[in-house]
């Protein structure tokens, strides 16, 4: 028997990189023109031991990238 089912576990994220935009810039020419460079992380999630970053969708590392992003900003 096989069945699908949703569960909730703690995992572990770690920010292996962080990097924050950069501002965005207005030229004399279209050309010159630059706009804003959105902030970006690098995360490596685990359950227990194991790496599971490659397993997770892209709707939840997005959700962990955002609140590592926010976690970051705290004093």
């Amino acid at each position: 028997m096989t069945f699908e089912s949703e569960i909730t576990a703690p995992v572990t994220v770690e920010v292996l990189e962080a990097t924050r935009g950069g501002a965005g810039r207005y030229g004399d020419a279209p050309e010159r023109c630059y706009p804003r460079e959105g902030d970006s992380v690098a995360l490596l999630v685990r359950l227990g031991g194991v790496d599971i970053t490659a397993a997770l969708s892209a709707d939840v590392l997005e959700a962990l990238a955002s609140e590592a992003l926010e976690q970051l900003e705290e004093p």
